[in-house]
């Protein structure tokens, strides 16, 4: 089992049928930054929802092997977040050129949408940090690059409460080499990738906000 399906999973095979190559799962990412009140960006919301594929395997492994859908499917979303806390929950935030902490995620869910599997949560900052006084961004993505994460274009970053246009969030897309796809797609999906792989195909949030 990859490091990524240990982090993601419960011991359950739902990716046998997944060809070669990464990636191997695409996950649709909606974003919301979340202000205080004086202003500072002390949560970012995320709402993930996971590919058909993927989703139908998961459901079917859970299926497979628990009587009850419902409650093993809210035990996989605890099982997800618990897992990801180490790697600051696949967000990679950066102030001032520096990377910043997340504090534990006590607000997570998942639900059904039609066929698909979202799961929706908060990562709350260790420290809240002012777009006025500092340059902020950050990116949504599997360091191993096993699940392609992006920002649909009808879906981009939002910010909340934007307390009347002063803040805006946009993306930037990466730029990676043709060497860097031939090394992604060449990997299977057993292979184990040690260094930040993913980072080289992720989109970047910036957020800005005028003083």
């Amino acid at each position: 089992m990859t490091k990524l399906l240990a982090l993601l999973g419960c011991g359950l095979t739902w990716f046998s049928f997944q060809a070669h190559a990464h990636p191997h799962a695409w996950i649709d990412v909606q974003s919301t930054i979340v202000l205080s009140e004086d202003g500072q960006v002390q949560a970012i919301e995320q709402a993930w929802l996971f590919d058909d594929l993927y989703s139908a395997a998961i459901l079917e492994g859970i299926a497979e092997d628990y009587e009850d859908t419902e409650k093993a499917l809210q035990q996989y979303a605890t099982d997800v977040i618990h897992n990801l806390q180490p790697y600051s929950y696949f967000i990679r935030l950066v102030v001032d050129d520096k990377r910043a902490a997340f504090n534990p995620i006590t607000q997570f869910s998942i639900d059904k949408r039609g066929s698909q599997l979202l799961l929706s949560f908060t990562a709350p900052l260790a420290v809240p940090v002012a777009p006025t006084q500092h340059s902020v961004a950050f990116s949504v993505y599997d360091p191993t690059y096993y699940i392609h994460m992006t920002h649909p274009a009808e879906s981009p970053p939002s910010i909340s409460p934007n307390n009347g246009g002063a803040c805006r969030a946009y993306v930037t897309q990466p730029t990676p080499s043709a060497e860097d796809f031939s090394r992604a797609f060449a990997l299977d999906k057993e292979d184990s990738v040690d260094d930040d792989l993913g980072h080289l195909f992720a989109e970047k949030v910036h957020i800005q906000c005028q003083s």
